[in-house]
């Protein structure tokens, strides 16, 4: 989930550029302590905007299963003490919105659930290419 710092869903086909800190890391060995604490609070609000995504196409009848899907791309990627620590943090901001109320079935929200399902997409792809086996 580090990588997924550099996937944010708003923008998950922006420009992506790893870490200074993290520049040579081999895979498996990327974890919390390369990021500085300007990049990892943009970590967690990032995290925080996925569980946003999440609650809403899981309110709207499409879970994403997000948590599973990048965990299986960032296996061997990723320290996996770093994983837990960011999946705990993941599932309290999905247990703190669980209880919103969604607009799923007006334009505009079928037009939201496009848009999250494309940015989705787009962010597995940036981490599967990012966290690639070679």
């Amino acid at each position: 989930m580090i990588v997924a710092a550099l996937a944010a869903p708003a923008a998950p086909a922006a420009a992506q550029t790893i870490p200074p800190a993290a520049q040579g890391v081999s895979h498996g060995n990327y974890h919390l302590g390369l990021l500085n604490d300007s990049q990892r609070a943009e970590l967690m609000r990032r995290l925080d905007s996925y569980a946003v995504v999440e609650v809403f196409l899981r309110a709207c009848g499409r879970p994403p299963a997000l948590e599973r899907r990048v965990r299986h791309i960032i296996s061997g990627c990723i320290r996996q003490d770093s994983i837990e620590t960011l999946a705990g943090h993941y599932r309290r901001a999905i247990a703190s919105r669980e209880n919103l109320r969604w607009d799923c079935v007006s334009t505009g929200g079928r037009q939201m659930i496009e848009k999250s399902e494309n940015a989705i997409r787009l962010t597995v792809a940036d981490l599967t290419r990012l966290c690639r086996r070679d």
